[in-house]
């Protein structure tokens, strides 16, 4: 769980000062810089903290495939999210989770040092992922592994760990409060017996009746923790159709990509969805090509992934791969308030189907093939020197089209 641990202290980092979370994926950490610039001009603060208690169950899911590995470590935790805006308080969020981080690492990948193609400096794996730092020259580059790809949460229903004495303080509260209203208003209303029986009636009232209070508030919270988990069940009821998807996209790339790991796929189909529903130019983006009108998207200030992606339909058609999904996502929205809503955001994806990644880290300058300069094509569909397209699809998926519903 240090991992773990070490993921969300970096998270709730960000969420105070902006520092980027140095184990999370290159694209994660793109995207939380596109949240963070979206927050400021909205004027808002969104700070995210996850805490834990001793008692609380973890555990990890590890996968083995096609030169990758994939460990999915998960824990029972308490979620905190405040939105501020202009020095007030909007909204705070205090919710248990069922926390899913998703670390995604390569077989022989070692932190070896790369020398620059473009100025000779040697230099990490760790600081190649983000270019030179002394050219300024970008690398088309596999993420450096291990790395965070995803993360996500499921609602709890109660906080097992601290239930049990939640309850019992709860009950207690209850029963001595009904109790001496009780004692006092038997002890007002029996004016006609004597002192020592007025005493004595009060006390056995109150008393019996304060342990009937504490005994139906205990069914209550019971009753409503059963309401909890029935709303619960309903909204993850549409999930339930995607349990098929990893082993299905497996089977259809095993045949264009023998390095092909559902869990980077799926952490990269998250990212690109983020990263156009936050970008300030969509068009500038060589993950995007659509021309579908998107600003119904600018209100998002955060994006939470409710850990299932559905794909409907896959094809190759004119060399190309063609897949389309679903992601299931829990959006928040600032107008005048804070709202958070379950979304529903269509894609349909596509990536030449010669094209996939080597399982073996490299690093090489992105050149324009007109003017031969240097640039992060990952997130930027023309040079910004000559301005001649760069194709990203040959290397990688990019986002054709997208819709929410």
């Amino acid at each position: 769980m240090q991992q773990l641990d070490q993921f969300t202290d970096e998270l709730h980092e960000w969420s105070l000062n902006g520092t980027e979370p140095p184990t999370a994926s290159r694209d994660l950490r793109y995207f939380l810089d596109l949240q963070e610039k979206r927050l400021k001009r909205s004027g808002t603060i969104r700070e995210e903290e996850f805490t834990h208690s001793e008692g609380d169950i973890s555990g990890c899911s590890n996968l083995s495939e096609n030169g990758y590995s994939s460990r999915i470590l998960y824990r029972e935790a308490v979620q905190h999210i405040t939105y501020h805006q202009n020095g007030k308080q909007l909204k705070k969020y205090r919710r248990p989770v069922n926390l899913y981080v998703s670390f995604v690492d390569k077989e022989g990948h070692e932190d070896r040092e790369y020398t620059c193609p473009n100025c000779g400096h040697t230099l990490t794996a760790l600081q190649a992922r983000d270019g030179c730092h002394y050219c300024g020259t970008f690398f088309e580059t596999d993420e450096v592994y291990p790395c965070v790809s995803t993360y996500y949460t499921v609602p709890g229903i109660v906080e097992r760990a601290t239930l049990e004495s939640t309850l019992k303080k709860e009950m207690t509260k209850v029963g001595w409060i009904c109790g001496i209203i009780l004692v006092i208003l038997s002890f007002i209303l029996w004016n006609d017996l004597d002192l020592i029986f007025r005493i004595l009636g009060s006390l056995l009232f109150g008393g019996f009746y304060g342990l009937v209070f504490a005994f139906l508030w205990y069914m209550t919270r019971s009753m409503i923790m059963i309401m909890k988990a029935f709303k619960e069940a309903g909204r993850a009821m549409p999930l339930l159709k995607t349990m098929n998807t990893r082993k299905k996209m497996l089977e259809f790339m095993k045949e264009y990509d023998p390095d092909f790991s559902y869990e980077a796929f799926e952490g990269r189909v998250l990212s690109l969805l983020r990263i156009i529903a936050f970008a300030d130019d969509r068009d500038t983006l060589s993950v995007w090509e659509g021309n579908r009108d998107l600003s119904d998207l600018d209100d998002i200030v955060d994006m939470q992934y409710r850990g299932a992606v559905y794909i409907k339909r896959f094809e190759e058609r004119d060399h190309l791969l063609h897949v389309e999904g679903t992601a299931y996502l829990r959006n928040t929205y600032i107008r005048n308030h804070v709202r958070e809503k379950d979304e529903k955001i269509h894609f349909i994806l596509e990536k030449e189907a010669e094209g996939h990644v080597d399982p073996g880290f490299s690093i090489h300058r992105v050149s324009c093939p007109s003017c031969g300069g240097s640039f992060d094509a990952m997130h930027q569909s023309h040079c910004p020197y000559c301005d001649t397209p760069y194709d990203l699809k040959k290397k990688d998926w990019i986002i054709k089209d997208m819709w929410r519903k």
